[in-house]
């Protein structure tokens, strides 16, 4: 083999495949401003999909972006449904290790505009937010 041929190789099949592994920055799929704390949802994906989602909830100072300890946080999902009972989905929101961040896990049985609620009440005070992503 010659040495073109390996540099070729190199450059066609592994940086291809180094360039593949890097992760892309987090989507911001929400920023709600809930008392003294802006409450930040990130997603790999641009949107929420049905099934099993997970993605990350961030709890910030609004003055300078650093994140704030809220203590355990509460979730829960619910998609209204017309002339039907809502349907709900179970949501878990658990600390990432980085206080300020949980790593949370839903549900979503199907698409469509499901209702996301939060609560928390630790060092940071009680709070709340929801929104309301469009789930693929």
């Amino acid at each position: 083999m010659t040495r073109l041929t390996a540099v070729t190789l190199v450059a066609t099949v592994l940086l291809p495949a180094c360039a593949n592994n890097r992760r892309s920055p987090p989507h911001e799929l929400a920023r709600i401003r809930a008392g003294a704390v802006d409450v930040v949802v990130l997603s790999p994906a641009a949107a929420l999909s049905a099934g099993r989602a997970t993605f990350t909830l961030e709890f910030r100072r609004p003055s300078d972006g650093a994140l704030v300890d809220v203590g355990p946080v509460k979730a829960s999902a619910m998609m209204p449904m017309a002339g039907m009972s809502p349907m709900f989905g179970p949501v878990d929101a658990r600390p990432s290790g980085v206080a300020g961040r949980y790593v949370t896990t839903a549900e979503f049985s199907m698409p469509g505009d499901w209702r996301l609620a939060f609560e928390w009440d630790g060092p940071a005070g009680p709070g709340s937010a929801t929104f309301s992503p469009a789930v693929n």
